[in-house]
């Protein structure tokens, strides 16, 4: 994944998505303000709340090197263009499944699926 420098320690993703700082440069005081080195990734579009405990969300995600954040943000960048693969092809995710993870909903068989299964399924459909 390709990111644009800003400045020192600062990279923006090209869509301007996803914004990553190293920490030792923070508040423009070179390793004064953060005890913990390592990488700050902000989700800007608001869509992708990190996950911090089960019932705790944050837009922000540190992580040790910038590979890692790359990776992440590959990751997550993915994942959306398979869901909206899966919206364009006429299935519903549902909010707030139970069990967690069976949330996209069929238009073939009516049932809930993960993700993986509802791509597998979309894949056979086609």
């Amino acid at each position: 994944m390709k990111l644009q420098r800003i400045e020192a320690g600062e990279y923006l993703t090209p869509d301007g998505r996803f914004y990553v700082r190293n920490t030792y440069y923070s508040n423009g005081i070179p390793g004064r303000s953060n005890t913990s080195s390592g990488w700050l990734i902000e989700d800007r579009s608001g869509a992708t709340p990190f996950q911090v405990s089960s019932s705790q969300k944050t837009k922000l995600r540190r992580v040790d090197t910038l590979a890692q954040a790359r990776e992440i943000m590959a990751r997550i960048i993915q994942r959306d263009a398979q869901a909206k693969k899966l919206c364009d092809a006429g299935w519903r995710k549902q909010e707030n499944c139970q069990p967690p993870g069976l949330c996209w909903l069929s238009p073939h068989t009516g049932k809930l699926l993960t993700q993986t299964e509802a791509l597998l399924e979309l894949s056979l459909m086609l």
